[in-house]
């Protein structure tokens, strides 16, 4: 007997480019659902991991990337066999990590009746003006 596929939630990694003071703004995720059934899901929990502390995302967004449209983040479907690729956005924050200090935007999604989470990784690469 073969296990049954489970649907699996996935970060992706945002790069902020910057010269000074970085900010932003988003997480990137991945829904994939291999079932043969709808997938009914909401966002349970959002946040920021900022080196050692964590920080509660009290009020987030949803854009479905593939369809480019906003999604309601406490209701929302992904159909059966399909992959669902968004953002979850979140007012702008300003952050530069000390060196080697991890820096990710975590998301815990309901799905029927269990929880997955995953960090979205934000990458910084400090740029220097051209000309100086």
């Amino acid at each position: 007997m073969t296990p049954t596929a489970l649907p699996h939630l996935a970060g992706q990694t945002v790069t902020v480019n910057y010269t000074a003071d970085p900010k932003f703004g988003h997480g990137q995720f991945q829904l994939d659902n291999p079932t043969s059934t709808v997938l009914r899901a909401s966002v349970d929990a959002a946040w920021l991991e900022l080196g050692e502390r964590r920080q509660t995302l009290e009020h987030v967004t949803l854009y479905d990337l593939d369809h480019e449209t906003s999604v309601n983040p406490s209701g929302f479907q992904v159909e059966p066999q399909a992959v669902m690729n968004f953002l979850i956005g979140f007012p702008v924050i300003a952050h530069e990590p000390q060196f080697g200090q991890f820096t990710a935007v975590g998301l815990r999604l309901r799905m029927d009746d269990f929880k997955q989470e995953a960090l979205s990784p934000i990458k910084f690469i400090r740029r220097i003006p051209y000309g100086l």
